[in-house]
């Protein structure tokens, strides 16, 4: 044990090291302060478990200090001294949760006493926070053991023979004859505050809630699985010796309770699916059914589908707006096409058709429409829509209406207003330029070139050339030319050095065509206009 003693009497200090018999109450260094700057200063460095300070030092006193260690959450144990018997005093000393409050003179027996019981109380309290801080550690390991069962069992990776085996190598307070529920849960934000909540903490508020809710339906909250963003799996297990079953939740509304409470509290919109109780080997089964009712009910929101009652849908798969948004999209009239489109989806919706079958024939729907529209305008759309932006917004269209909604929305703006680009004076051309500018001195070809405007070659040269007069080939031959004419003129570097400097490794090569080009050799170029 460490102890310090805080008193600006020297005198004092030396006093209490000499008469007190240390090793006797388990006391193995003495640390000295003078002042409480002093004291903070060790306190800060050395590990302390028991302090003796007098109350009144210069400046800040002895309750100041200790007022000071309370705040910072030190565990020690205190003893004050005193030369003035006041009550005051004496009740401070208490209110501090103080071992022992002492009058000098100081009785040195009286002192050893207190110091000794001081060592005791910190023994206990190093052996107390010990066990609270393995019984956090436990708990949180058997958290994560849970979440790691039951996320490997929803992968598929835990089949019914192997749960026992499991379950006792994890040491899971499950039987064979344990019943479970899945709960299925996804997530939208309302209020469009994206990144409000991040997973970890809304996924730590949903078992928080949820089993503060299910606990007097005779369920138990085992662990939150998350499984696709936006998405989780929360299992709950029967309590043991309980009646607990699907159709009491139901009477109790609870999870009508919890998401009428998460979307009030946290501005969310929420699906949710609750499957049937069953044992852990048929758990996989249930997630499966679980994830088929939400692909066909992708337009319910902030209500409990019971998996029990579900039915499918019935919707027919075919598009009677397709050939109007084909005539908006030809005309390019963006407002009037998305606008139906918003109409269209939010019809579905109001009826409840919106499932995952019903956006994948729409995403096709839409992607050949705009796909096919840029092609007759020689755009490629491959290239066009490559970026990762774009990834995101395909993969997310599957989700629900909103977000194929912003997929289309997303689509048709930008191809049209790419299309409107290229025909802009010196829009598409004047990328072409630039770039043959900067990079003259590499092997251009025109794919690249394509590539890069997104468009076909053959209708990219022949833009190109309306607006610039000649081919993109003679323009880079041009400002080859004109680069080496530049170099010939101003600079003393080798013919054949500038010869590769602007792009052609075979001097002779150079040679001819600069002769063609200016009417000279590079060499009577540079007699010539050499400054």
């Amino acid at each position: 044990m460490n102890l310090l003693m805080v008193d600006d009497e020297e005198y004092v200090v030396e006093g209490i090291k000499k008469n007190v018999d240390w090793e006797k109450c388990g006391v193995d260094e003495i640390y000295a302060a003078a002042s409480m700057k002093q004291a903070q200063s060790i306190m800060e460095m050395v590990p302390i478990d028991i302090i003796i300070s007098d109350i009144v030092m210069p400046k800040q006193n002895g309750f100041d200090f200790i007022q000071w260690v309370r705040e910072n959450r030190y565990m020690v144990q205190v003893i004050f001294l005193t030369s003035y018997a006041e009550f005051d005093y004496a009740r401070r000393a208490i209110s501090m949760n103080s071992v022992d409050y002492l009058l000098k003179p100081i009785d040195y027996g009286r002192l050893a006493d207190a110091v000794c019981s001081a060592v005791r109380k910190a023994a206990q309290e190093r052996k107390n926070e010990d066990e609270r801080r393995e019984s956090r550690l436990w708990r949180q390991n058997q958290s994560l053991l849970r979440r790691d069962f039951w996320l490997e069992l929803l992968r598929g990776n835990i089949s019914g023979n192997a749960f026992e085996e499991e379950r006792t190598k994890r040491r899971l307070p499950y039987e064979a004859d344990t019943e479970f529920l899945l709960l299925y849960l996804t997530f939208h934000d309302m209020a469009g505050s994206q990144g409000a909540w991040d997973e970890k903490t809304l996924y730590f508020i949903v078992e928080n809630v949820l089993s503060e809710m299910l606990e007097a339906a005779g369920f138990l909250v085992e662990a939150v699985v998350p499984r696709a963003k936006g998405s989780s799996v929360t299992v709950c297990r029967k309590a043991e010796g309980d009646a607990g079953t699907v159709e009491r939740l139901k009477e109790k509304g609870v999870f009508e309770q919890f998401i009428q409470w998460m979307g009030d509290k946290l501005q969310m919109d929420i699906w949710c699916g609750v499957g049937s109780t069953g044992r852990a080997e048929n758990l996989l089964n249930s997630y499966i059914l679980l994830q088929d009712m939400r692909d066909n009910s992708l337009s319910v929101w902030n209500r409990v589908l019971y998996q029990s009652d579900f039915e499918r849908p019935e919707m027919s798969l075919q598009n009677p707006n397709l050939g109007v948004w084909k005539a908006l999209l030809e005309e390019e009239k963006e407002e009037e096409l998305i606008s139906s489109i918003e109409g269209y989806l939010e019809g579905l919706e109001e009826k409840e058709l919106v499932t995952r079958e019903v956006l994948r024939v729409f995403q096709m729907d839409i992607l050949q429409m705009v796909y096919s529209w840029l092609e007759r305008r020689e755009i490629k759309a491959h290239l066009l829509f490559s970026g990762k932006e774009s990834e995101n917004d395909y993969q997310n269209a599957l989700k629900g209406m909103r977000s194929a909604e912003e997929f289309a929305c997303n689509l048709i703006s930008r191809a049209i207003q790419y299309e409107k680009y290229i025909h802009k004076t010196d829009s598409v051309v004047e990328q072409i330029r630039q770039y043959i500018d900067v990079h003259y001195k590499e092997e251009i070809r025109r794919d690249s070139l394509g590539e890069i405007v997104y468009l076909n070659t053959d209708y990219m040269s022949r833009i190109f050339k309306k607006e610039m007069g000649v081919s993109i080939s003679s323009y880079i031959l041009q400002k080859r030319v004109a680069e080496a004419k530049k170099l010939l003129a101003q600079s003393n570097l080798p013919i054949n050095t500038v010869s590769i400097y602007v792009g052609y490794s075979n001097f002779s090569y150079f040679t001819k065509m600069f002769k063609e080009n200016t009417g000279y050799s590079p060499l009577d170029y540079r007699r010539k206009f050499k400054g």
